[in-house]
């Protein structure tokens, strides 16, 4: 596994010559427009924001061929009648509730990640046609305990397959040993789980922040209260454990089920202290940002003093990231790497392979997670940026300084501060932006401040070290998806 990841950090030379033109980057006024910030995102995908930039950027730009939604479109088109099909309840509100934002057309780019990595890792693990000769004949809707044990009444229940006798999950006469670059059916049910995972966050979420809207349209407190909207976000939990226990893997349930935990404390850390010297609630790795990602975006812009005394800290950004890989990041990619693990790379077959298919296995599969890990990073600084710009009518929820309004400091506001540490950005930031004025003055400040645009960079160089990490798996329609993805992550504006 060593060996595996010095291969990964090997093939990372174009995201450190990013991170290293972060001084020129700096000392660039931020634009007054999100268009010139999606510019200068643009630029630096491509090769011509950085004299550091390589000819690897260039050969990334260039390979963006396929289209995301054209590789697996099919796929996601479905993905919302199998949920309702999922998420069935003999009770009416509930039936209703837990539906309720799978009726609006989302993004998707969760389950589309984890169905384009899929079929971008399919075929790969020396293990695939021992572990597919079962896993394509599997039907992920049959039972494990006996149905009057379960009492779970769900009247859209899908009817498990005649090809998978109850129990077994195998059928030898439908595996095709040249089967490649397909997603199985346990995959395609990672991606549901995924979107319900995802969406029963969002239930909880939209209650915690009195949010008024969600993608256009009234959010789920709004229309059945905060009671039913918190019942209605813990049932998809419900469901999607169910569903995962179906899969038959441990090692992708204990994945996805740390997601959860992950998630909430993202939250508790959001909610109790939005800015904090606090340690971290946990000592994961995965969750700590790197020092050299300290060093280049933070500590190269300034020296302050740590005691807070004059702006925010190196442990308050560290804090933010931390928070924003739990809330967001944990999901993309420990859903990436579990579709890896079905396809074969996981650790209940590495037994049976040699020690090089063995390495091979993990460098795959620790690729996916990077992948996941990093466009989930960039996904919600980009997010960040857009409440400074986006309007309501674009971004389907309030904007114009949302975060703002529900007290929170995301990168941009730290950034601005770290600028301007004698401005009243501090005590703004101290009182949660919570009297008469506050919000207006933030926004004047940060656009004002090199904030939007060192938070740009920032979302560049995660989009970077994630393309950088596709770069293990071999060229394939899927992985041009993936990286092409990747791009329109952090070129949205919405």
């Amino acid at each position: 596994m060593n060996k595996a990841r010095t291969t990964l950090r090997a093939s990372l030379p174009a995201a450190r010559a990013v991170a290293r033109a972060r001084t020129s980057f700096c000392v660039v006024r931020a634009s007054s427009t999100w268009s010139d910030v999606v510019d200068t995102a643009k630029a630096a995908l491509s090769g011509g924001g950085s004299s550091g930039s390589s000819s690897h950027d260039t050969q990334a730009v260039s390979s963006l061929l396929s289209d995301p939604l054209d590789v697996v479109g099919r796929d996601l088109t479905s993905l919302r009648y199998n949920i309702a099909a999922l998420l069935g309840s003999g009770h009416p509100s509930l039936d209703r509730i837990a539906k309720y934002y799978f009726n609006a057309e989302g993004k998707h780019v969760r389950p589309m990640i984890v169905l384009l990595m899929a079929k971008a890792t399919n075929g790969l693990s020396a293990a695939w046609a021992a572990e597919r000769a079962a896993g394509v004949g599997e039907d992920a809707d049959v039972s494990i305990s006996p149905a009057r044990v379960l009492n779970d009444v769900n009247p859209n229940a899908p009817t498990p397959s005649a090809t998978a006798p109850a129990g077994s999950g195998t059928s030898h006469a439908s595996y095709t040993p040249a089967l490649q670059h397909v997603i199985l059916p346990t995959q395609r049910r990672l991606a549901e789980i995924t979107e319900m995972i995802h969406v029963a966050s969002l239930l909880h979420d939209d209650v915690i922040d009195a949010s008024p809207l969600r993608r256009g349209a009234p959010s789920a407190p709004n229309v059945f209260g905060n009671k039913l909207s918190i019942l209605g976000g813990d049932f998809l939990l419900g469901r999607a454990s169910v569903a995962l226990a179906r899969l038959r893997d441990a090692e992708v349930t204990e994945l996805m089920s740390t997601v959860i935990a992950n998630l909430v404390e993202g939250e508790v850390m959001q909610m109790r202290a939005q800015v904090s010297d606090q340690v971290p609630v946990t000592d994961a790795a995965s969750s700590i940002p790197a020092a050299h990602v300290l060093d280049d975006f933070w500590g190269s812009y300034g020296d302050l003093p740590d005691d807070g005394s004059a702006g925010p800290t190196r442990v308050m950004f560290q804090y933010y990231l931390q928070k924003t890989y739990l809330k967001t990041a944990s999901l993309i990619a420990k859903s990436a790497r579990s579709a890896t693990v079905l396809g074969g790379c996981g650790q209940s077959t590495a037994a049976t392979l040699s020690p090089a298919e063995r390495e091979r296995a993990a460098a795959v599969s620790h690729a996916s997670y990077m992948y996941g890990r990093h466009v989930g990073i960039a996904f919600q600084l980009v997010d960040d940026m857009l409440d400074f710009h986006a309007t309501t009518d674009t971004f389907g929820k309030p904007s114009g300084g949302a975060d703002l309004q529900l007290g929170l400091a995301t990168a941009p506001v730290l950034y601005a501060w770290q600028q301007y540490p004698d401005s009243l950005l501090g005590e703004l930031v101290a009182r949660r932006f919570s009297e008469a004025g506050d919000v207006q003055a933030a926004l004047e400040l940060v656009h004002k401040s090199d904030g939007l645009a060192r938070t740009a960079r920032l979302a560049q160089y995660h989009a970077d070290v994630a393309a950088s990490a596709l770069s293990v798996l071999p060229p394939s329609e899927a992985r041009s998806a993936l990286e092409k993805l990747n791009q329109q992550i952090v070129t949205r504006a919405k």
